[in-house]
């Protein structure tokens, strides 16, 4: 089974639920979205690596 994640749409969804705790949950939600945001910069990257080879 393939699942697509939406990296972006994951750490919108952790900083949100950062917003909504308190102490250390909420730096644990912090260091998820920072990661769901390190993903979307690497699959961007990787993209942008892709069409550059195609070219």
């Amino acid at each position: 089974m393939d699942i697509e994640y939406d990296p972006e749409r994951e750490a919108i969804a952790a900083m949100k639920l950062a917003a909504e705790a308190d102490g250390a949950e909420r730096q644990r939600w912090i260091y998820a979205a920072l990661a769901w945001i390190e993903l979307t910069r690497l699959r961007v990257s990787g993209e942008r690596s892709a069409t550059e080879e195609v070219v």
